[in-house]
């Protein structure tokens, strides 16, 4: 007699085994830290080759002023004689306006803005692609794995239903005072108080 499975064909399957990437240099990057994982016994490796599957959205930019403030606090902790540990962002980095003056710093990501490339280059530092980063560290020795925060993007500010008391989601509406139409009727989930922008 056989089990009757219910359900089995709707069970999610969503641990990611191939990029879903078109970029042929992200497939070969994948192919690369895959090998990279099962050779060396090095969690950085294994690191690497999970973030590289993933997709845009859970690859959050991060700015660089946020590299650059971390790598600063890493190094205050680090030995004299040592080197500054290079920046690995499985992702893209983006340039800082507000910061004036960016310390010499060594990143490797998987895009950098012009902007970004530019202030990194002009302040003697090094902007590296992951298969320089193969050779120089293929175990990832001396190395800070960083990311950006997945809840940095605009449409998470609009999560939640806006207008509702003690809400604080964004509004779609550029008028505030067409938000206020659910709660201030009878009989439309909850009251709040009445706004009416003049």
């Amino acid at each position: 007699m056989g089990i009757d499975l219910r359900g089995v064909s709707k069970l999610k399957r969503v641990v990611r085994h191939h990029s879903a990437s078109p970029n042929p240099y992200i497939k070969l990057l994948v192919k690369l830290y895959k090998f990279l994982a099962k050779r060396t016994n090095s969690k950085f490796n294994k690191l690497v080759y999970q973030r590289l599957l993933k997709s845009r959205n859970n690859r959050a930019p991060i700015s660089l002023s946020r590299v650059a403030v971390v790598l600063k606090r890493r190094t205050h902790f680090t030995k004299k004689s040592q080197a500054a540990p290079i920046a690995v962002i499985v992702g893209d980095v983006l340039d800082d306006v507000r910061m004036s003056r960016i310390p010499a710093l060594r990143v490797c990501a998987l895009r950098f803005s012009r902007a970004a490339r530019q202030s990194i280059t002009a302040a003697g530092g090094e902007c590296l692609t992951f298969d320089q980063l193969a050779m120089i560290a293929p175990t990832g020795k001396n190395t800070l794995l960083l990311r950006g925060r997945k809840s940095g993007r605009e449409s998470v500010k609009h999560f939640g239903a806006a207008g509702k008391p003690g809400s604080h989601a964004k509004p779609y509406g550029n008028n505030r005072g067409k938000e206020v139409s659910r709660g201030r009727r009878a009989g439309r989930a909850y009251k709040t108080k009445a706004f009416r922008h003049v």
